[in-house]
């Protein structure tokens, strides 16, 4: 079942990433970021037998990043740095 899964994902995936550099409009291109990290996070659960827990936390961070201005109510931002610190060498570059 797992790989069944896996294969639409890949499908979505495709799909999202191109949807993503084909619009123009910025906050499209977010929703279609927040899909393809979601979709990310999927194959981050059934890639493996176990779940790798540094993956997971990655795109949960990322996830929850991408939330922050979708959810005004919330700073979800703070709290994926808060909660799922990255590591120095994956954390983003100040801009």
């Amino acid at each position: 079942m797992q790989d069944a899964i896996l294969d639409l994902v890949r499908q979505a995936h495709a799909l999202t990433e191109s949807a993503a550099v084909a619009t123009t409009d910025p906050t499209t291109r977010k929703q279609f970021v927040l899909a393809d990290l979601s979709l990310h996070l999927v194959q981050a659960a059934l890639r493996h037998e176990q779940p790798v827990p540094e993956e997971l936390k990655r795109y949960l961070f990322s996830v929850l990043t991408v939330c922050d201005g979708f959810v005004p109510d919330l700073d979800l931002k703070a709290m994926a740095n808060a909660v799922l610190p990255l590591p120095a060498e994956q954390a983003p570059l100040p801009v």
